[in-house]
């Protein structure tokens, strides 16, 4: 149980370095509309790493605390991604493994991709904002997206990187 908590603090701590000072919606909230369109914008902007190499993907919501605490996002949610045709873990059965503390799946120790929205909030009746972040291996990202809903369906219509 320890080293499933551990992971989250020794291979994604670089993507929970930013703070913010707004509050977004609470993490149950974010298996919306909005937050599928940041974690689709974030999969088609994930470098190619590794090509060729067999991966998979977790998806976790809000926060990871520095103890390894986190919320994996739900499997309903999952399978809303279901027409991307990636592999989809969940983050409960994930590990790191030595000697660098590589995340992987505990079943079939392929490394994966965490994908994280941290932030989901509401800016107005049509504008959504979303801080997100990738990891793997020893690899990482962070963004802030706007997204705009027209028609109930949502655009990402600006992506800044942050640093690291």
């Amino acid at each position: 149980m320890f080293s499933r908590r551990f992971f989250a603090l020794a291979a994604l701590l670089a993507i929970t370095g930013c703070h913010s000072s707004e509050k977004g919606l609470p993490v149950n909230l974010y298996e919306c509309d909005a937050g599928e369109s940041a974690i689709r914008h974030v999969i088609q902007n994930l470098p190619e790493l590794n090509p060729g190499v067999a991966k998979n993907y977790s998806i976790v919501l809000g926060e990871i605390s520095r103890d390894g605490m986190m919320t994996p996002a739900t499997t309903e949610f999952v399978k809303r991604l279901a027409d991307l045709k990636l592999e989809f873990v969940n983050a409960i059965d994930l590990k790191a493994i030595e000697p660098d503390q590589i995340v992987v799946d505990n079943k079939n120790r392929l490394a994966t991709f965490v994908l994280q929205l941290r932030v989901l909030r509401q800016l107005s009746p049509t504008t959504w904002e979303a801080e997100t972040g990738w990891s793997y291996k020893r690899d990482f990202g962070r963004a802030k997206l706007r997204l705009e809903s027209k028609d109930g369906k949502f655009t990402v219509v600006a992506s800044e990187k942050l640093s690291s």
